[in-house]
């Protein structure tokens, strides 16, 4: 026989103690009764504010704000990701890609794919001259609707 039944063979399940009856019926007027009396608190207004409790949550608001900006500059300046300007036009770029021969954009061992996603647009478009190919090779079926596009 387990513990358990055991346990409750000998002492039953009913607990020794009982709530006597309308307990709960008359509980929160005598918690109520029994409370001091106190008087309410006057609602302060605007104007009695001073300066500072008046500024403080717009203050707080363009803190939150600046560490925002500041936390995803770091972030920009340590991802390494330079943006565009004059001394460097999308031109420039464009130029340098077309002068790499294509094979120089895959790893090693020719399955990984090693460039940006423009370089990879740029090797797929040279090696490519219908959609038709494309599905051939890579055993995929472009969705209809793109059919009269042209690479």
């Amino acid at each position: 026989m387990s513990e358990d039944k055991y346990l409750k063979e000998k002492f039953g399940t009913e607990g020794p103690w009982k709530v006597p009856e309308g307990y709960f019926n008359s509980l929160s007027e005598s918690i109520v009764a029994s409370l001091p009396e106190t008087e309410p608190e006057p609602l302060t207004t605007f104007s009695d504010l001073s300066l500072w409790q008046r500024i403080k949550p717009y203050v707080y608001l363009a803190a939150m704000f600046a560490g925002i900006w500041l936390m995803i500059n770091m972030f920009h300046n340590l991802s390494g990701v330079n943006t565009l300007s004059l001394d460097n036009p999308p031109e420039n770029i464009a130029m340098i890609v077309a002068e790499h021969d294509p094979s120089e954009f895959f790893a090693a061992d020719n399955s990984l794919f090693s460039g940006s996603d423009y370089e990879l647009e740029m090797l797929v478009g040279s090696n490519y001259d219908s959609i038709e190919d494309f599905e051939q090779d890579f055993d995929y079926e472009i969705d209809p609707r793109y059919d009269n596009i042209k690479i």
